[in-house]
């Protein structure tokens, strides 16, 4: 019930129980990177602020407003996202959605229109500027932005800035846990967080798709058996693997250079315990014993190895010169034959 449900950013709930209890409820600009849980707060504070039942910690989740609310249906909550097929919010929309909205409300004392920011053009922030600086006593902005420098500050000065902060390990297992249907690892949780940057929105992105983790074991997998590799594996399996899977080289090679993190820290200290792949510790502590002669210097070369493939990306090199370059200077550093 309420705020109290929701997990993290109770400095952000402490202010949230303040604001909504007032009957002159200012309009809220919610600002931290997407997936932070800017969305979820945002209707949770609109369910408060058009609650027929209010309570300390925010609405009762059992009046008529709240039923409707959660079924979608609330006729005095609108939120204003780009229409399907455009990028960003037409002006011409937001004007007739700011006009319907600030005809008194059909069921609450209040209207609750909330705004994704991020996809606002200039001419649609001033257009809300003009409703901001005279605000109708019904109308309450709640707008969510994960980059405040494209906002105008004349905006910035006449909302209440929420920003959200980073959660903590535990906050965020409770989170993935809460919202998945299987029994996760501690370990699992913890890549997924650290992964995540705990970011909790993308976290849960990861953690439910299928993909993503078959991805990240074919990744592992690669790096642990490189020194084993021929040379025929790495420039036909493992490069159309990469080809295949171009739009999402990103996390590829962040999972490369995190597995091969690991390895560094197996070599630098007998009982690591700042490994990012956690829940294959034992995995990467055999391929360590495995392979002595693989030193600091080759696992920071293989590292140098994917920061050239992203930096030669960004020039338009041929990606299947560049892909195949780096898997064989990861291989060159790897080969157990070179270092012994």
């Amino acid at each position: 019930m309420g705020f109290d449900r929701l997990t993290g950013q109770d400095l952000i709930k402490s202010r949230l129980k303040e604001i909504t209890a007032n009957a002159a409820a200012t309009s809220l600009l919610y600002t931290g990177p997407e997936g932070i849980g800017k969305h979820l707060f945002a209707k949770e504070t609109a369910k408060a602020i058009l609650c027929m039942d209010k309570k300390a910690d925010g609405a009762c989740d059992k009046c008529a407003s709240c039923k409707y609310i959660e079924a979608g249906t609330h006729p005095d909550l609108i939120e204003v996202e780009p229409t399907e097929g455009r990028k960003n919010i037409r002006i011409a929309d937001l004007r007739d959605i700011i006009r319907d909205a600030e005809v008194k409300p059909q069921l609450s004392s209040r209207k609750v229109l909330i705004i994704n920011a991020d996809k606002a053009s200039s001419e649609c922030q001033n257009l809300m500027l003009k409703s901001l600086e005279e605000p109708s006593e019904h109308l309450i902005y709640i707008l969510l932005c994960s980059d405040t420098s494209r906002l105008l500050q004349t905006i910035l000065s006449r909302v209440t800035e929420m920003p959200f902060h980073e959660y903590t390990d535990e906050q965020m297992k409770t989170i993935l846990r809460a919202n998945s249907d299987e029994t996760l690892s501690d370990e699992k949780l913890e890549f997924l967080s650290s992964f995540s940057s705990s970011i909790p929105g993308k976290a849960l992105s990861l953690m439910n798709d299928a993909d993503f983790m078959e991805e990240r074991d074919h990744i592992f997998e690669l790096i642990m058996n490189m020194p084993r590799l021929k040379y025929t594996d790495i420039l036909y399996d493992e490069f159309q693997y990469f080809d295949k899977n171009r739009d999402k080289m990103d996390e590829l090679l962040l999972l490369m250079i995190w597995t091969l993190g690991d390895v560094a820290s197996a070599i630098a200290v007998p009982d690591p315990s700042g490994i990012k792949n956690s829940d294959k510790r034992r995995e990467i502590l055999d391929f360590v014993s495995r392979n002595s002669a693989v030193t600091l210097i080759n696992v920071s070369e293989a590292q140098r190895a994917v920061t050239d493939f992203i930096d030669a990306s960004r020039v338009n090199v041929s990606f299947e010169v560049n892909c195949c370059n780096m898997l064989i200077r990861i291989h060159k550093e790897l080969h157990y034959e070179k270092n012994r």
